[in-house]
């Protein structure tokens, strides 16, 4: 099959290239999947310049939609042919063929298409146990969500709004209308200094709940926030020293339950996932060199089967 692989970690060109590998075999409790296309994230950066720790060469990749390849096991979870996604680990989809644990599996829901489900799984993991697990947003609740523009804000934006929560949230001038249109009740430009006042007079003296998705926007929340308020961060990162906030650093964990819980409202139409960018698997390299840059819309994604590639014109 072919793949993208990463030979030396670091910027080098030639360290990344398309090369022919073997098919990988699934061992008991996972599945072979036909790779269709897969997410592009910022995790995929920081693996290739120095985060990976495993063997090389190594298959970037940690998430994918795609269809089951013959038996997926003894319970039968999943039909030959059937559309999947998931987050198998965070190497191994830019490939034609991947093998993922089945319990980190999902069907792809009836109200998202194949190509964006491939950019879904990591970020709406991670929004969904952040907002669920860790900060017990409720109906009602007023949330501050930074960043909200990004692969990991959107989603949380959209999640907090179909779980009832009032959100006000952050981002730069040229996306507070996309992020007015995904839910959020109040947006305030956090390239401003004092963007963290601002918060603190739309919401009454801080927000109790935060939802902070990028490591440029840690210490603004700390100072939107109110006393004894909660933030919860996926960004591993030095935190600001701010007593009167307790914070909570955590990892979305890769269950296929969770995509699960997601359905209805991708399904309903409560939750999309925003594609702003689309790359052929051998231009991997410029995909993650966009996603290196931030500011991004939404989500990035690589293309992988040749017939999809043609019918979206990528």
């Amino acid at each position: 099959m072919r793949a993208m692989i990463v030979e030396r970690l670091g910027d080098d060109p030639e360290a990344m290239h398309l090369a022919d590998v073997d098919l990988p075999e699934p061992t008991e409790g996972e599945a072979l999947i036909r790779v269709q296309a897969a997410g592009v994230g910022p995790w995929d950066h920081f693996m290739r310049h120095g985060a990976w720790t495993g063997p090389m060469p190594y298959i970037p990749g940690g998430e994918f939609a795609g269809v089951i390849v013959g038996d997926s096991g003894e319970d039968a979870a999943f039909d030959d042919g059937a559309p999947v996604y998931g987050y198998p680990g965070l190497s191994g989809c830019y490939a034609e063929y991947v093998t993922c644990p089945i319990e980190q599996l999902a069907p792809i829901p009836a109200g998202l298409s194949l190509v964006d489900a491939a950019a879904a799984p990591i970020d709406t993991l991670t929004a969904g146990q952040g907002l669920t697990d860790v900060l017990s947003v409720a109906a009602g609740d007023r949330i501050l969500i930074t960043a909200a523009a990004g692969g990991l804000g959107h989603l949380a934006v959209q999640i907090a709004r179909a779980m009832g929560a009032a959100v006000v949230a952050t981002a730069s001038p040229h996306n507070h209308d996309f992020v007015h249109k995904l839910g959020a009740a109040v947006v305030i430009d956090h390239t401003q200094p004092d963007w963290p006042e601002q918060v603190r007079e739309a919401t009454g003296g801080g927000p109790a709940k935060v939802l902070a998705c990028a490591g440029q926007t840690l210490e603004g929340a700390a100072r939107a926030a109110c006393d004894g308020a909660t933030i919860a961060t996926p960004v591993h990162a030095e935190l600001p020293a701010a007593e009167h906030v307790h914070w909570r650093t955590y990892d979305g964990e890769p269950r296929g339950s969770g995509l699960i819980r997601m359905a209805p409202w991708f399904d309903d139409g409560s939750l999309s996932v925003q594609v702003e960018a689309r790359y052929f698997l051998a231009d991997a390299a410029e995909a993650l060199r966009k996603a290196a840059q931030g500011h991004t819309r939404g989500k990035i994604e690589l293309i992988v089967d040749e017939d999809l590639a043609a019918e979206l014109e990528v």
